[in-house]
């Protein structure tokens, strides 16, 4: 059936496919495509200064934004790593919720030293994703319905825990300092969020398990086929879930000296917009930690400068909205560009099989590590 299948094509016209020359990532727009992004952001710093230099164009902005971004991505890294294998997590915030909660509540009304609270709120988050993860495999439900019926659980027992009242009194300056110091000028929150987004980084992107995710999400009945353990990769992703969100309401925590119940909705926006508007960059097509980082960073920028320019409250939640519904736009034409490319490869791949009793071609360059990885998920869904 393999063979019938490619033959399909004329052999006129794979013989006009050039075989000495590969469609690469470094040709035509596919530069702009990775750092777009980039460039966009850099041009929105340099517009904002320059409209506003005595505001907007100073360290203490630029640290306050640093600073204060940091939260929402490792929210977006944390909704980041169950995309990765095609599910959605919409529990981020509700896990972020009770992390925020558990960390303040356990030193101001139990008493407990941040050194105790701190990993028991983030053992709450890995046992809240192992849940989800466990539900969503065992029994079939959407990860959709799941997370969203979870989080509203999550926002209830918050609630009961805290009995409805913000906490602020009898949090010990132990705690806060954890987010409100400062390494060579750069705030602790951004130094927590650059090591684990280089870890996350290297672990799928160096690491076998990064590559399996990866193949999950691309084919998981072909990942399946070819052995991967689907299943358990689902319910891991959802434990770096957890973990990543609870984190994050550690840090948030910590930077603010309290807990108010109910606050957490409105970091799960922006965490989304930045996790599927980081997958049209770097790694265009594909959900990666270095894009959502730089995604996050570009839409509070923008949110910043349009705020100092007089922009009314209701600019950042329509702001955030409709970057949401592009990003995902972009997202899907990104992949599905990335899917035609690593056919386009395989077909001229096919044309060389036709020529073999020709003299050999001129060599080409050697594909990229992401064109391997892009040729693999077509391979696999055609297996």
């Amino acid at each position: 059936m393999e063979h019938d299948h490619r033959h399909r094509f004329p052999l006129a016209v794979l013989q006009r496919i050039p075989l000495g020359r590969r469609v690469n990532s470094s040709e035509g727009t596919s530069w702009l495509a990775r750092y777009g992004l980039v460039l966009i952001l850099i041009v929105l710093v340099v517009g904002f200064s320059l409209a506003k230099p005595s505001s907007f164009a100073t360290w203490d902005n630029f640290r306050s934004i640093l600073d204060n971004e940091a939260v929402v991505v490792l929210l977006a890294l944390a909704a980041m790593m169950p995309l990765i294998i095609g599910e959605f997590d919409l529990s981020v915030a509700g896990i972020l919720g009770v992390g925020q909660a558990l960390v303040t509540g356990l030193c101001a009304l139990q008493g407990l030293p941040p050194v105790l609270a701190v990993p028991l709120s983030v053992i709450a988050g890995a046992v809240l994703g192992l849940v989800n993860g466990l539900i969503i495999v065992q029994f079939k439900i959407n990860a959709f319905i799941t997370t969203l019926a979870s989080s509203t659980v999550m926002g209830g027992v918050v609630i009961w825990y805290t009995g409805g009242s913000p906490i602020y009194q009898g949090v010990p300056q132990s705690l806060t300092r954890i987010a409100r110091g400062s390494v060579a000028g750069i705030p602790l929150p951004v130094v927590y969020m650059t090591v684990v987004a280089a870890l996350l980084w290297f672990v799928l992107g160096r690491l076998p398990i990064g590559r399996r995710l990866y193949a999950v999400g691309g084919n998981r009945r072909a990942a399946e086929l070819s052995g991967i353990r689907a299943n358990r990769l689902v319910i891991a992703s959802f434990i770096a879930s957890g973990v990543l969100a609870a984190l994050a309401g550690i840090v948030l925590g910590s930077q603010l000296g309290s807990d108010v119940p109910g606050g957490e909705g409105a970091y799960l926006l922006p965490a989304f917009a930045g996790a599927f508007l980081g997958a049209t960059a770097i790694q265009p097509g594909r959900f990666n930690p270095v894009g959502t980082v730089i995604a996050a960073y570009t839409l509070s920028v923008a949110v910043a400068g349009l705020q100092q320019l007089g922009a009314p409250s209701w600019v950042q939640p329509v702001f955030n909205g409709t970057v949401l519904v592009v990003a995902v736009g972009l997202s899907g034409y990104a992949t599905r560009v990335k899917a035609a490319r690593a056919r386009t490869r395989q077909l001229a791949r096919i044309g060389e099989g036709s020529h073999r009793s020709s003299p050999p071609p001129a060599p080409s360059a050697a594909p990229t590590e992401d064109e391997h990885s892009e040729e693999a998920e077509v391979s696999g869904i055609r297996r």
